[in-house]
């Protein structure tokens, strides 16, 4: 072949080669072109959209809760700022070690601030929410806060949250009332979440926190922020819509802090039980003590300590979370006596002067049993008024069998008690009346029926169980002689701009149909009690004002030593304040309840203004009196 067709054939066959490359090479182009033309031009609008959600967050903008004051404007519960480090899942950075890097903070003290087994637990557990911020560590200083933002680029995915921390000025002294905060189980939070509660978010969990929780809370606004490749908030963003938070509703309670302060100082604190006052002429509840008590601030320190806190709260065997006041039964002992009376004197079963047919030898037979009086040596003969003022089983026993249980019962009723008052707090019981067909019906699994020698103890007040604020509520119907009113806490709600949403109203329960000589019968039965010799409630005196009370042991099948009660109102013929003390194990009423109730009287009849007025109308009106004699 000649050499010049050779190299035509060679150079023929590069071009061959040159073409095929320049048409690879023109094909990858193309499909570049086309995919910069998709991206660019045909997906333009949904790009740039993305682009801005990268640098745009929604946020949620928590409402400020709503204050808690006590009837003279004391602050109750209020808010508190705080920061919590939390993380972002889904924000991670897989070639960044988030938990070494975390561990290389410390505090002043130079001591790191977290537990690296804990916070390994806690960043593993919020991977199951990738999108929602998990706290980390809660309610840190402003020193750790500028650390993290300074090494924000070694932390992606976690970011500093500021909250507001529920804070309780009067701490365990009016917890059950108030009830706590804490946040929202995860079992629960699908649930929450549908009525805008967010992960993370605190609820109340008891007492007006969670009674009243949907005022409190306010509603949470949005707003858009700009956010780096690391998720740090660099403002706000101009110009985009934003839904301002509105703060949650003021409430304004009936409690007076000054007496809640009282019932917690002469409560002992070494002791279980119940105090309620309240104002028998509208249903106000101006204290309520259950011991023993928690600090609700607790629940607002960091996790590790609230956890420890907690733990020992809820193995702690007599129960702290109880409120005894509203959920406490108890036998309501001799302090029943005034309803049985009442019942004979209603019925007419009984009159004030006359006396039963078997006086008081220490004891009463009732076919093969015998049932004793407290005072072994015996009253002797009694008319009504001396059997209430030194609470003779045996006048009262004769009482039971001559009126029975349907009728002390009616009257038991009628007064509020065994059943439930409407109180507006979460939790409650009932209470329970004994009589023959709620034993036979309360007792049919253990086959037990009802006798008609049970109703000796019915009389007695060791047959049935009512809470601390029923006797409250009982005592207080007596005093008034008209109504019972159901129990109140809220008095009034107000808007932050201080406008009133909301007067509670007093509502009657029930309204009393007895005789205004047999009200006045036990009235003075009542004051007997605390003035005359031998009455059982001396220790609950108060200077210039009539008061009016029953004592009462009530047996305890749990402990040697009985439930020691005192009930009281004054003055007793209008009153204005009613108490009922309920002491777990303790002895006698007259001994370590009437005191109880004695101090809390006579700090409202000296220290508060409704008392103080009440004292100086008594004063001159016995003094107009006596220069009228």
């Amino acid at each position: 072949m000649p050499k010049n067709a050779h190299l035509q054939d060679e150079l023929q066959e590069r071009m061959q080669k040159s073409v095929w490359l320049i048409g690879i090479i023109s094909f990858f182009f193309i499909i570049l072109f086309i995919r910069l033309f998709y991206i660019q031009v045909v997906r333009a609008g949904t790009n740039i959209r993305l682009s801005k959600e990268n640098q745009m967050q929604l946020q949620n903008l928590n409402a400020p809760r709503g204050l808690i004051f006590d009837r003279n404007g004391i602050v109750l519960a209020r808010n508190r700022p705080s920061y919590s480090i939390c993380i972002i899942p889904y924000k991670m950075n897989k070639k960044v070690d988030i938990v070494s890097n975390l561990l290389k903070i410390h505090d002043r003290n130079d001591e790191p601030i977290f537990d690296s087994l804990e916070l390994t637990k806690r960043i593993k557990k919020a991977k199951r929410r990738r999108f929602d911020a998990t706290r980390l560590k809660e309610d840190v200083s402003i020193d750790i806060v500028s650390i993290v933002e300074e090494h924000s680029m070694e932390l992606p995915g976690i970011i500093v949250k500021t909250e507001s921390r529920r804070e309780y000025p009067l701490g365990k002294k009016a917890f059950h009332v108030l009830g706590y905060m804490s946040e929202i189980p995860e079992a629960i939070f699908d649930s929450l979440k549908e009525i805008g509660y967010h992960y993370g978010d605190n609820i109340g969990q008891a007492g007006i926190e969670k009674q009243y929780e949907t005022t409190l809370r306010g509603k949470n606004g949005l707003e858009y922020i700009e956010v780096n490749a690391y998720g740090r908030s660099l403002g706000p963003i101009k110009h985009m819509p934003r839904k301002d938070p509105i703060a949650g509703n003021t409430l304004y309670l009936t409690i007076d802090s000054r007496l809640q302060k009282v019932a917690y100082k002469v409560f002992p604190d070494s002791l279980k039980g119940a105090v309620v006052a309240i104002n028998p002429q509208n249903g106000e509840v101006l204290a309520m003590l259950s011991s023993p008590s928690i600090d609700p601030n607790m629940f607002s320190l960091a996790a590790t300590l609230r956890s420890k806190s907690w733990a020992e709260t809820v193995r702690d065997p007599n129960l702290p979370l109880n409120n005894r006041a509203t959920t406490g039964t108890y036998p309501p002992g001799s302090t029943f006596k005034l309803v049985s009376g009442l019942a004979g004197l209603g019925s007419g079963k009984i009159t004030p002067k006359g006396y039963m047919r078997r006086s008081c030898t220490g004891a009463y037979r009732f076919g093969n049993i015998s049932k004793k009086c407290w005072y072994a040596k015996g009253h002797g003969r009694l008319q009504f008024r001396d059997a209430v003022k030194v609470s003779c089983n045996v006048y009262f026993y004769q009482v039971g069998l001559k009126v029975g249980d349907i009728i002390i019962n009616s009257y038991a009723k009628q007064l509020g008690l065994g059943e439930f008052s409407g109180i507006d707090l979460p939790r409650e019981k009932s209470g329970w009346r004994s009589g023959e067909e709620a034993y036979n019906k309360r007792f049919a699994k253990k086959k037990w029926t009802w006798t008609k020698g049970i109703v000796l103890d019915l009389a007695i007040g060791q047959a049935q169980i009512f809470t601390p604020l029923q006797l409250a509520m009982m005592v207080g119907a007596l005093g008034n002689g008209e109504a019972v009113y159901r129990p109140f806490i809220l008095k009034e709600e107000r808007s932050q701009d201080g406008i009133v949403i909301k007067q509670v109203m007093p509502e009657i329960k029930h309204e009393l149909n007895i005789e205004d000589n047999i009200i006045e019968t036990i009235q003075l039965a009542m004051e007997d009690v605390i003035v005359g010799a031998g009455g059982t409630g001396r220790r609950a005196r108060v200077p210039g004002v009539r008061v009016g009370g029953k004592s009462g042991s009530a047996e305890n099948p749990h402990g040697e030593k009985t439930h020691g009660l005192f009930i009281a109102c004054a003055p007793c013929d209008d009153p204005v304040i009613a108490v009922a003390a309920v002491v777990e194990n303790a002895g006698h009423g007259g001994t370590v309840a009437a005191p109880i109730v004695g101090s809390i009287m006579r700090y409202y009849f000296a220290e508060t203004e409704e008392g103080k007025e009440l004292v100086e109308y008594y004063s001159q009106k016995k003094l107009k009196e006596k220069r009228k004699l």
